[in-house]
């Protein structure tokens, strides 16, 4: 590495990752913030289990309509204008969320939020390749999502503190909540404008040498696909049935991971605990979970079938999930719930080695694609099914019971493709 490149790349680092990083976490915190101010709304707007699970699980609906457009979008109207709509829209649908007084109210606010945000982490990953040469967007992606990660350790006591603002100035705290958590946002699009370039061609506070390094670097690797790749139309992968199945075993996964995710809050309540206490019981399952997440990808780089790796995760949630509603409301449910927890956010990036195993080229975007965006109807089937099997069964231990049925569909799915496709997808790959 010349000592060009080590400056280049320093510059690029520490200009827009930190902008980027902190976008991601407002975008975690504004999207997952309902669950916890679910402990106070869901009795204030008088809301069912059924009711709040569906209005609240419209975001996956809106991510699911607009993140391919939306992502598009980007590269017509240019990364800084629009990633900065992005936040500055869905920061007003967060903060705005403080005025709904009913269920359709709030399931237009979702359905708004998950438009917003939709577009923005795949046009994040879009904006890496505009700015980072191929052998840096790992270390760097990894770095962003590690930050990421961490938000759900820290956005459960954050998010108890705003709570306990309840009846200050006349606000609610879940109102509160939404507030403090959706204006900070609204910020960092002003931030974004002003600061963040679209390309490296407009990086002022990179030198001459340093722009045309990188801009050099970047044509070449570009010119180095399009050379491989060509003008082929990889479609045809979205009805190969190898496709087809992961995106129904990612349903199945991130629907019972929304189970869980969704009501976990108002579970931890249930359990006995104060709503001051509640953001805090919620940041030891997730923080043990990060801690534990270099074990799987350990483990996924050696194990001679991916497909293993993600099945045993799918088997750890299922009966994790079983096991928790059969201990509420004892506290000691909470020891299930970690298991659920390590297993669910553990099985994400095993699972995703899964599609370049026999997909290549154009057919490799158009099926993950397909997977990813039917993966992400998870965010709406998921609170769905604990609304309605909570209010069903008259208890959330019935709740998380029903919700590891589809993680169980999954599971079976991916034993199937171990033991009997593996080898014979690996050694026929769908190319565009």
């Amino acid at each position: 590495m010349t000592s060009l490149e080590r400056q280049t790349m320093a510059q690029v680092w520490w200009r827009i990752v930190p902008l980027l990083a902190g976008a991601l976490t407002l975008e975690a915190l504004d999207r997952g913030n309902l669950a916890l101010a679910a402990v106070q709304m869901k009795q204030a707007l008088g809301l069912s289990n059924t009711a709040f699970g569906v209005a609240g699980g419209f975001v996956g609906i809106g991510y699911a309509i607009a993140a391919v457009p939306s992502t598009l979008a980007l590269q017509r109207v240019g990364a800084r204008r629009w990633m900065s709509l992005l936040m500055l829209v869905w920061g007003l649908c967060s903060a705005g969320t403080a005025l709904v007084s009913n269920r359709g109210e709030l399931a237009f606010a979702r359905i708004l939020l998950g438009v917003a945000e939709a577009g923005f982490s795949p046009g994040l990953i879009l904006y890496l390749t505009f700015w980072l040469p191929s052998e840096y967007r790992g270390r760097v992606l990894a770095s962003i999502l590690t930050v990421y990660s961490l938000v759900t350790v820290i956005g459960g006591p954050i998010g108890s503190g705003l709570l306990s603002l309840d009846g200050f100035l006349g606000l609610a705290g879940w109102k509160w909540l939404f507030i403090v958590e959706g204006l900070p946002t609204v910020v960092l699009a002003c931030v974004f404008f002003r600061f963040l370039p679209d390309r490296p061609a407009d990086a002022r506070w990179l030198t001459t040498p340093q722009r045309d390094w990188l801009i050099e670097r970047l044509d070449a690797q570009a010119q180095s696909v399009a050379r491989v790749q060509g003008h082929r139309i990889g479609w045809r992968a979205l009805t190969n049935v190898w496709v087809v199945l992961l995106a129904v075993a990612f349903l199945g996964m991130l629907t019972s991971g929304g189970v869980l995710g969704s009501f976990l809050p108002l579970i931890v309540r249930s359990m006995g605990f104060s709503v001051g206490q509640v953001g805090f019981v919620l940041a030891v399952p997730h923080l043990v979970a990060i801690v534990s997440q270099p074990l799987w990808g350990f483990w996924s780089d050696r194990a001679q079938r991916r497909e293993i790796v993600v099945v045993t995760g799918c088997l750890m949630q299922a009966l994790a999930l079983c096991c928790a509603g059969a201990l509420l409301p004892s506290p000691w449910a909470l020891v299930p719930v970690t298991v659920a927890t390590i297993a669910r956010l553990g099985t994400t990036a095993p699972f995703w080695t899964l599609p370049p195993a026999f997909l290549t080229g154009n057919s490799a975007a158009a099926g993950i694609a397909l997977i990813s965006l039917t993966g992400m109807l998870g965010g709406f089937t998921g609170p769905s099914l604990m609304g309605w099997a909570s209010d069903a069964t008259g208890s959330y231990s019935g709740g998380l019971i029903v919700g590891a049925a589809p993680v169980v569909v999954s599971m079976a799915i991916l034993t199937v493709m171990a033991f009997r496709s593996a080898r014979t997808a690996a050694a026929a790959p769908v190319s565009g």
